[in-house]
């Protein structure tokens, strides 16, 4: 036999889309992602805030999820897969530009570059 959830009432539905919403979002809105292991994740903001996702646990250390006590999922939780692969595939494309530009730059604009991309604060999120 299964166990019955509550219903989710008109605000707990409300919250939940909005944070849907967010975690779709995140690169975007200035995230970054970080592999710790095979499981683990450290996702930082913008502003240099840093939360732990654990994937198998489907837990982080954000304070809304720490506040809802797991029950519902955090923006973190929700989003870091797309996070990732939206990461990687903005690092690709970069990359693929600056070997364009570089073929035919000078040095001074090579560095201009590698300055910019510095500055978007991207790595590559290797992953066991």
């Amino acid at each position: 036999m299964t166990a019955q959830r509550s219903p989710v009432s008109l605000d707990e539905a409300r919250l939940l889309a909005n944070v849907n919403e967010r975690a779709q979002r995140l690169f975007e809105d200035g995230y970054r992602i970080r592999c710790l292991d095979a499981n683990r994740y450290l996702v930082r903001s913008q502003q240099g805030a840093t939360y732990t996702v654990d994937r198998l646990e489907n837990t982080c250390s954000c304070p809304f999820f720490e506040k809802h006590g797991g029950r519902y999922p955090c923006k973190h939780t929700l989003g870091w897969r797309k996070l990732l692969l939206t990461q990687r595939a903005a690092i690709a494309r970069l990359s693929a530009r600056w070997e364009a530009v570089e073929r035919e730059a000078s040095i001074e604009q090579v560095l201009q570059s590698a300055t910019r991309v510095l500055k978007q604060g991207l790595e590559v999120p290797t992953c066991p």
